[in-house]
């Protein structure tokens, strides 16, 4: 396991600490897990703009065609859920 030095102005630092002791969790903790939902937001978010660039390149051939409904159609959160498996 890696360590790292994290520098937080005054006022995030206070914010952490409030919900650090609401959770009743370690600050160490509440960090890891913070970063851990970042990651999985920054993965979705680059998920969903390959998706629109991908249905972007599928109209330029044929804006008919099923594949292209199929994706638009798409749930994000099906896809999200296969990311998470």
């Amino acid at each position: 396991m890696k360590s790292i030095l994290l520098k937080l102005d005054d006022k995030l630092f206070e914010e952490t600490d409030k919900q650090v002791k609401a959770e009743k969790t370690s600050r160490s903790n509440y960090i890891k897990n913070a970063i851990e939902q970042y990651n999985k937001w920054q993965k979705r978010r680059a998920l969903e703009e390959q998706i629109i660039r991908e249905v972007e390149l599928l109209k330029q051939f044929d804006p008919d065609i099923e594949l292209k409904r199929e994706f638009e159609s798409a749930s994000l959160h099906d896809l999200q859920r296969h990311l998470d498996e």
